[in-house]
């Protein structure tokens, strides 16, 4: 049995219909209506991307991850999802949100994200499943529970210990039967959690660069939510600190092989600073249950000091990566990149990579001589 996410189908084809019957101007969203989702949904049309909502999103990260305080990032939430209503937004607020034992709006919370198509949906499903068991809602708490191991929830372990599924396992008959029978009929979950990472990465067209102006095209849709963070080490780091934040975005799909995949994808440090648009690019391999194979960092630079690189991938498999030494019209540690023009730029060194049998991205002489 296939769990589909209803509410978000139900409201998206009623949404179509009232608009396009009545054409209503959209109505901006407010506090007051930050889970209607038909406010939602017009708001999400209407608004264009807001820098300033990046920038609350991710001191609302800080204030809930790192400083351990959730009923204080839960304004920062709700002020960025009214700039900008996004679905990793809702998300975390439905997190805060529970943890602040603020249960039932934690829940419209989750719906939201759910509604604007959060991924992964399995994590999504799971903390839903907690909220309603900590509400107390035996039956809605099962439900979304096995809807989140139908979706590829793995973590059996967490679910058979989690005190926030404490209620349901107390009082829904056959809870443990049920569960390892759900458990049972998905094969791999751990092959299913990658398989929802990898999926987003859409194969590029070669021949394929990634330059300066790369940046310009990341699309804000595709950045890469922080349940992913097993496959991106980036978002690891111990903490943000109150300059500098960073979105990590999908670029592309490079070469998929019965053994590995080998994708791209961007990390944006220093969000919270208006002019600066400096991501820089890693080309990572992982064999076929998203364990790390190799990586390399393929394009821009991940300090000011350091050349920046370019990446060519071309259709004969050759990778080529030019480092150069840029000189600004202003200085970008003071102005950023962003509207910043590069006056010159010296060619340092230029290497030529490819991708090994196995995955690993090697020197290409290095692969020349090994054959």
């Amino acid at each position: 049995m296939r769990l589909i996410p209803l509410f978000a189908s139900c409201i998206l084809i009623v949404s179509a219909c009232n608009q396009s019957a009545n054409q209503k101007p959209a109505v901006a969203l407010t506090e007051a209506t930050l889970y209607d989702p038909n406010v939602v949904l017009d708001a999400v049309k209407s608004k264009s991307h807001s820098k300033e909502a990046d920038k609350l999103f991710l001191k609302a990260i800080d204030e809930y991850r790192n400083a351990h305080h959730p009923l204080a990032s839960v304004e920062l939430f709700v002020k960025s999802a009214v700039l900008m209503p996004q679905a990793k937004t809702y998300y975390e607020l439905g997190n805060a949100l529970m943890d602040s034992k603020k249960l039932n709006e934690a829940i419209q919370a989750y719906s939201i994200a759910e509604l604007l198509n959060y991924k992964p949906l399995s994590k999504l499903f799971y903390n839903k499943a907690c909220a309603y068991s900590k509400a107390e809602n035996r039956d809605s708490a099962m439900y979304y529970l096995m809807g989140a191991i139908e979706f590829g929830y793995s973590n059996m372990k967490n679910v058979l210990k989690d005190p926030d599924l404490k209620f349901v396992r107390d009082e829904y008959y056959n809870f443990q039967t049920d569960i390892m029978r759900a458990f049972a009929g998905v094969e791999e979950p751990e092959k299913l959690q990658w398989s929802l990472f990898n999926t987003q990465f859409q194969q590029v067209s070669f021949p394929f660069t990634i330059d300066s102006n790369y940046a310009h095209k990341l699309d804000r849709k595709q950045t890469i939510s922080y349940d992913f963070e097993i496959y991106v080490s980036e978002m690891r780091k111990d903490k943000f600190t109150r300059d500098v934040g960073s979105e990590f975005y999908y670029v592309g799909l490079i070469k998929k092989d019965t053994a590995f995949k080998t994708l791209v994808y961007a990390v944006n440090d220093e969000v919270y600073d208006e002019n600066s648009i400096n991501p820089y690019y890693y080309l990572v391999s992982y064999d076929s249950y998203g364990k790390l194979i190799d990586k390399l960092l393929i394009a821009g630079h991940d300090k000011l000091k350091d050349p920046f690189r370019i990446a060519t991938f071309n259709g004969n498999g050759d990778i080529e990566l030019t480092e150069f030494e840029y000189k600004y019209e202003k200085n970008p540690e003071e102005e950023g990149f962003d509207r910043n023009k590069i006056i010159s730029s010296t060619e340092l060194q230029k290497k030529v990579y490819r991708l090994s049998e196995n995955g690993h991205i090697v020197p290409k002489t290095e692969q020349l001589a090994s054959r």
